[in-house]
């Protein structure tokens, strides 16, 4: 799994700079939040799924212990892919109110986190290995298609969302009293007379 996670960090640093090149040439797709950080889950999601058939399916006597050990390595690069595009899809889509987003977020991962663990004993002492693994597997491979929709009907979903309307309301708001600044300074800059200057200039001689 450490050795996956090592290999993730190399897919998303040259997606990372794939992304800020694309944001230098103003390509249309660098505006959407969807575009820019979903692609990765779409990616780690089937190698997740791959990771625990493999497992399932491998995690016997007659086959050496190391290949069921080595599905650790796509099960690592999923895993780190998926958290950190989801990460900063959260962060990206609510902007000032991405902290209460990942708050909720990771309270449901602690849940989630705390109770499936009891239910893993008896799942796999009841399917076996093989069946229990590919349970989850089939489990994730329905899930992988969470990204997809996301690219797909993100912006729907977030237009109907009251953080986003808000948000949406602050931006307005700013970029309303950013112009009106704008061009409150420059009627000013305008109204300065040379006979202003002049006057400017000779108390500077004084």
């Amino acid at each position: 799994i450490g050795v996956g996670s090592f290999l993730a960090t190399g897919i998303f640093m040259y997606w990372d700079g794939y992304l800020m090149r694309a944001k230098k040439t103003n390509a249309p797709w660098t505006m959407v939040e969807e575009y820019r950080r979903l692609p990765l889950a779409c990616f780690g999601g089937p190698l997740f799924v791959v990771a625990l058939f493999w497992l399932g399916w491998t995690a016997k006597s007659d086959i050496p212990w190391i290949v069921p050990t080595l599905s650790g390595i796509p099960f690592g690069i999923a895993f780190l892919l998926v958290f950190m595009a989801l990460l900063n899809y959260i962060t990206d889509a609510y902007e000032v109110f991405a902290a209460s987003a990942m708050a909720a977020t990771s309270a449901c991962r602690s849940i989630f986190g705390a109770v499936l663990p009891r239910a893993a004993g008896p799942m796999y002492d009841t399917l076996g290995v093989a069946w229990a693994s590919s349970l989850l597997g089939f489990i994730s491979l329905g899930m992988c298609a969470i990204p997809f929709a996301f690219i797909k009907y993100g912006d729907r979903i977030r237009a109907n969302s009251k953080f986003c309307q808000e948000l949406r309301a602050k931006k307005e708001e700013y970029a309303k009293e950013r112009d009106q600044h704008e061009s409150l300074s420059s009627s000013q800059e305008g109204n300065v007379s040379p006979a202003n200057l002049q006057q400017d200039g000779m108390k500077g001689e004084v």
